[in-house]
């Protein structure tokens, strides 16, 4: 069992792998009573399309999803997530862009939840009458979530800056992909990706690491699994334009919310570290369009917007730089927003302020298991490795790399997106 421990944060997250491939992250807190697992698969909403060997797939958008609710069926067609409230234990389980993941919490039981875990999802007959079966309530899920604004808005921010990348496409599908969705579809997926070395198991709270790694181990040597055969993802082409620079739509929102999102070609930034990359962007947003700047106190005291949002999000081959308003005049808000992120300020002293109450709430975040979780999943997904120097990164963030970062940074390709309530008469 290997040890990576954070650095300046004095905590260790401990990873071993089973003979089968299936790699484990556990991290241990003994000072409090819970527990949480997370059995990730790496394969999410948007892979619809892959090779394996010769041979090309391609699987409907929501496939991903499909797949994710027919596993959360017992065999008897029943809801998997029930059997973990007999054991006293909460679950769920959720598909995001890239990740499948499938959890528990709780304060007791939690061998028995893990075994049940492993098995449920490990093991799986697929039946086509409760495949048929499940057809109408994510049609259901997919009608209600249609009309959901943050849906809505995180989407149509993606459909017009973006030719060619799924991040267009809701994960649940459309309502044309999820009817045409085959039994065969979420085999195929299956097959393909829920494969032990896809695999990651996170447990995260008063566990013990042995007994954990061990306990896993004894479970995957009873099962047999084929040589994985890992696909070949596509490598698509995005156009450095956006698709559009402007776009409003009608929808179920109580204020008008307006998006301005910057995209930003990875080969025009400078060369590091992509956490150091991100947590400058980050910053500097922040320190622009955040609770304590002067833009945002006054766009308040002119009670110009509600509230005032960003973001930074790292899409392949690009960053998208987005600040978000939910406003009563959207027009002027739009014009103003454009404005402002065309010319983000370097403010020194405010960025270095944020950049210690970042490193405060990174040491505390390591009192909640539920969090850590969350965290080390995001990570291993995302960067493929636990990053154990994050407190040490955001230590040598220095006014050089902020000003060599933004002095890169083109805003030509700018997009905007506002949602505007419904009239009373639709």
């Amino acid at each position: 069992m290997k040890e990576i421990h954070l650095k300046g944060l004095d905590e260790v997250v401990y990873e071993d792998v089973c003979e089968n491939g299936l790699k484990m992250y556990i991290w241990v807190n003994k000072r409090i009573n819970t527990f949480k697992a997370s059995l990730i698969f790496k394969v999410g909403a948007e892979n619809t399309s892959f090779k394996l060997g010769k041979n090309d797939y391609t699987v409907p958008f929501g496939t991903a999803h499909y797949l994710e609710h027919i596993l959360c069926k017992n065999s008897d067609g029943s809801s998997l997530l029930g059997r973990f409230d007999q054991f006293g234990c909460y679950s769920n389980a959720a598909t995001y862009a890239d990740k499948t993941a499938y959890e528990f919490v709780g304060s007791e039981n939690f061998f028995p939840c893990l075994e049940l875990l492993l098995d449920a999802i490990q093991e799986k007959e697929f039946n086509q009458e409760y495949f048929e079966a499940e057809r109408g309530p994510i049609l259901e899920e997919a009608r209600m979530r249609k009309d959901d604004a943050n849906r809505l808005n995180y989407f149509g921010v993606n459909n017009i800056l973006f030719h060619n990348y799924p991040n267009r496409i809701s994960g649940l599908g459309r309502m044309e992909d999820i009817k045409s969705i085959k039994l065969e579809d979420l085999e195929t997926l299956y097959r393909t990706f829920y494969h032990p070395e896809n695999t990651i198991l996170v447990v995260t709270g008063n566990v013990s690491p042995l007994e954990v790694a061990e306990f896993v181990k004894e479970n995957q040597k009873k099962k047999t699994f084929p040589k994985w055969n890992k696909p070949k993802l596509p490598n698509y082409r995005e156009p450095r334009s956006v698709v559009k620079r402007y776009e409003e739509v009608f929808a179920n929102a109580q204020i008008p919310k307006v998006t301005v999102a910057v995209k930003v070609p990875l080969n025009d930034l400078p060369k590091m570290n992509m956490v150091l990359l991100l947590d400058i962007l980050g910053l500097v947003l922040v320190s622009n369009f955040g609770s304590t700047s002067y833009f945002r106190e006054e766009l308040i005291a002119k009670k110009m917007v509600v509230s005032l949002q960003t973001s930074v999000e790292w899409e392949r081959k690009y960053i998208i730089l987005k600040v978000m308003a939910k406003t009563k005049y959207p027009k002027e808000v739009v014009t103003v927003l454009e404005e402002k992120m065309r010319h983000l300020e370097i403010l020194e002293d405010d960025i270095f302020r944020k950049i210690k109450s970042e490193i405060a709430n990174l040491v505390l975040s390591y009192e909640d298991p539920e969090y850590v979780n969350d965290l080390l999943a995001y990570v291993l997904v995302k960067y493929g490795k636990i990053v154990s120097n994050e407190k040490e990164i955001l230590e040598s963030i220095t006014l050089e790399d902020i000003q060599k970062v933004m002095n890169s940074i083109s805003f030509d390709e700018m997009s905007t997106f506002v949602i505007y309530p419904l009239k009373k008469d639709d």
